[in-house]
């Protein structure tokens, strides 16, 4: 799948960027632990929990711990309190911003893509796909 400029200029070969899609194991394990943040759990009930290969769940959480999303005491896991904090304060800030404004649909965004002006060159989303 292709991505952005602007996400393709954040890569950095010597911390590459951990993706936490929902289709990804460490996605699944990210938003399970995140979702149950005042708990924590063993690598088995993870498993158990979001139906990924048992094989991947240890290095997966390894990954996630070294970028600072978990963290681990003994045989049990669970979200960094740091993490939970800033996740937290995101979705309150959006849910406050929603309750404002009344959110906007996915057509509603579709729509201003369209003809939104790139800021850097100037150009609609359309003029540039006619490019």
């Amino acid at each position: 799948m292709p991505i952005t400029e602007d996400e393709f200029r954040t890569i950095n070969e010597d911390n590459p960027v951990i993706d936490l899609a929902a289709d990804t194991t460490q996605g699944m394990i990210y938003r399970h632990l995140l979702e149950n943040a005042d708990k924590a759990f063993r690598q088995r009930e993870i498993v158990d929990a979001v139906d990924v290969p048992q094989g991947s769940v240890g290095p997966t959480l390894k990954r996630l711990e070294q970028r600072g999303l978990v963290e681990h005491r003994g045989r049990y896991w669970k979200i960094a309190d740091a993490e939970h904090a800033t996740a937290s304060a995101g979705l309150l800030g959006a849910a406050a911003v929603d309750e404002i404004d009344g959110g906007f649909s996915d057509d509603a965004v579709d729509e201003w893509m369209e003809t939104a002006l790139d800021p850097i060159d100037g150009r609609r989303e359309s003029d540039r796909k006619g490019a």
